[in-house]
């Protein structure tokens, strides 16, 4: 079970994470927190959700008690911030995780390691207008996981097999938040241009991709991100296009 002694033992944050619900099992941390009334920054961290979900509405699927699966209630913030927002969060988790492993961002909330997934980033919102009544910001992360269904074992990966070591949950949630803590007074302050940090966590960067839209995929190379976080593709005539939305994959042929 997870340990709030440990973990508080490590957290330094003075916003992200101070107030904390742990929850052995429920269907979302991202529910819970769309559905209480809690102080901005609450952290729900939960051992096991029995409905997680990744981009897209898939399952999110993660054994218990060995992996990191958390969300954060954040203030509201204009819907054209939703996107940057994302990007510098993936920015800020790249940054704790490199102490351990290779990490890098595959467009626009994936964390890749080894060119496998280790987890993802999802924003879940309720709006007001153009702003944002409840911002939902949930992170799923491959910790210590070694034995990984049929249908993502050749696809995902964890800290742990990257690495053959085990990691505690409680200081790695804890730095997280310290490290979200930083990065979220940057990001306001407009301190941080993801457009050009970008080229330094980007999994494809000058390498080709498939974009998934509208059940159709075509094929570009990866030419960075704008200042918005739309993504910058260069297809096969040469011309540049920004995509907003979509899935960014690998599969070439066919």
């Amino acid at each position: 079970m997870f340990n709030e002694n440990i973990y508080r033992g490590f957290l330094t944050a003075e916003n992200f994470g101070r107030n904390i619900l742990v929850f052995d099992e429920t269907d979302s941390t991202t529910i819970r927190l769309l559905e209480a009334d809690t102080p901005y920054y609450t952290v729900a961290v939960a051992e096991s959700q029995t409905a997680g979900r990744g981009r897209s509405g898939r399952k999110w699927i993660s054994e218990s008690g060995v992996n990191l699966c958390f969300s954060v209630n954040l203030p509201p913030m204009k819907i054209e911030h939703l996107l940057p927002f994302n990007i510098a969060v993936g920015f800020a988790v790249c940054d704790v995780l490199r102490s351990t492993a290779d990490v890098k961002l595959k467009w626009p909330n994936d964390l890749m390691a080894g060119g496998k997934k280790l987890g993802g980033i999802l924003f879940e919102t309720s709006l007001s207008g153009s702003v944002t009544e409840k911002v939902i910001l949930g992170i799923g992360i491959n910790v210590n996981m070694t034995d990984f269904p049929a249908e993502i074992k050749d696809i995902a990966t964890s800290l742990r097999e990257e690495t053959g070591l085990s990691y505690s949950r409680e200081e790695l949630l804890a730095e997280l938040m310290n490290r979200l803590d930083a990065f979220s007074e940057a990001f306001l302050k407009g301190s941080i241009n993801i457009g050009s940090e970008w080229k330094k966590y980007s999994a494809s960067l000058d390498k080709k991709i498939a974009v998934h839209k509208n059940g159709v995929k075509t094929v570009f190379t990866e030419r960075g991100i704008t200042p918005s976080g739309f993504l910058i593709a260069e297809d096969e005539k040469g011309l540049i296009t920004e995509i907003v939305t979509g899935d960014v994959g690998y599969d070439f042929s066919g």
